[in-house]
């Protein structure tokens, strides 16, 4: 019998179901649903999320001719195993490999999900140590992430990279993740991706900018963006964006380059370039136009050593790290 796998990301505002041919890692069929964590949030219960992700995962079935016992195992991975998500995974705690998050997954079987046996892998927190008080600097050593380190593993093997690195994972956040010859030693996030979401939605701005935001990198506005943002101050940088409307000097595309300027240039603070600039390599992940975007800020900022990766490379990172989280976990637990 010819045996797959299906993995579910869910994040903060979609999911992705997709069906993989188990032995070579061959995406055969993927479902995005519009659902995520955020949804759970609002309504104050899963039932959304159980019922989209439960209709995707008998849809990706049903349209591939196949029985639920063709299905190896299910590896869920991002916020559907956080307290907002359908089934609590606790974080571990960096430094930690993925011996250590295949070690901590859960595996479990659910009448939603047809039964079919789901390894739920848990997401990662920063360790605190002796963290007390409300010290910036303190505060600032707390993180967490869940999802991001099936796309790290992803990454790190397909490029096959080794010593001390950096991989960073823009999205609806923007994700810093650093690690030592494959193992995450700790992440840094910022609400990047939301901001812009929520800034471009939900404010004044709607009205200067386009109705899908970028449609293309424009380097220049993007920089303009940037720059502004770092000497004058984010939100006055946002400001800006109606002014450049008011004064018809860019066209929506510009404009929103601008504002996805000026959000990435809070994201990359001079502490983090510092500490960028310091690393080995770094890694570019994440979905366009974002990552197109932060290649475009480290070309500008003169780094020699960043890595962009390339379409095909960012869509199976999710794949192929739950792939090799699930092949651990099936040997130590069946």
């Amino acid at each position: 019998m010819r045996m797959y796998m299906i993995t579910i990301d869910s994040g903060t505002t979609n999911s992705r179901i997709r069906l993989v041919r188990e032995k070579d890692t061959k995406v055969l069929d993927v479902i995005k649903k519009p659902v995520g964590v955020r949804n759970t949030a609002i309504t104050g219960n899963s039932d959304s999320l159980k019922t989209r992700l439960s209709e995707g995962l008998q849809e990706l079935i049903f349209r591939n001719a196949l029985e639920k016992e063709q299905i190896q195992y299910i590896v869920a991975a991002g916020m559907i195993t956080s307290d907002l998500g359908l089934y609590k995974v606790d974080h571990i705690e960096a430094p930690s490999k993925i011996e250590d998050f295949a070690r901590s997954s859960e595996v479990q079987r659910f009448e939603w999900f047809l039964d079919i046996p789901c390894i739920f892998i848990p997401g990662m927190k920063n360790r605190a140590g002796a963290f007390k008080g409300i010290q910036a600097d303190g505060i600032s050593q707390l993180d967490v992430m869940r999802g991001e380190e099936v796309e790290t593993f992803g990454l790190l093997k397909q490029l096959g990279l080794t010593g001390k690195g950096s991989i960073l994972l823009p999205g609806s956040h923007t994700k810093f993740v650093f690690v030592n010859n494959g193992e995450i030693e700790s992440c840094y996030t910022t609400l990047g991706g939301e901001a812009i979401h929520s800034i471009s939605r939900g404010t004044i701005l709607s009205d200067s900018l386009s109705k899908n935001l970028v449609a293309s990198i424009e380097p220049e506005h993007l920089l303009a963006g940037y720059q502004s943002s770092k000497k004058y101050g984010l939100t006055r940088a946002l400001f800006q964006v109606r002014l450049l409307h008011l004064y018809d000097i860019m066209n929506e595309n510009q404009r929103s380059n601008y504002l996805v300027g000026a959000v990435i240039a809070s994201d990359m603070a001079e502490h983090m370039i510092r500490r960028l600039k310091e690393q080995e390599w770094v890694v570019i992940g994440g979905g366009n136009p974002l990552r197109k975007a932060f290649a475009q800020v480290f070309s500008y900022l003169g780094f020699s050593h960043v890595i962009e990766a390339a379409d095909e490379q960012a869509d199976l990172s999710t794949v192929i790290g739950s792939r090799a989280i699930g092949n651990l976990v099936s040997l130590t637990k069946g």
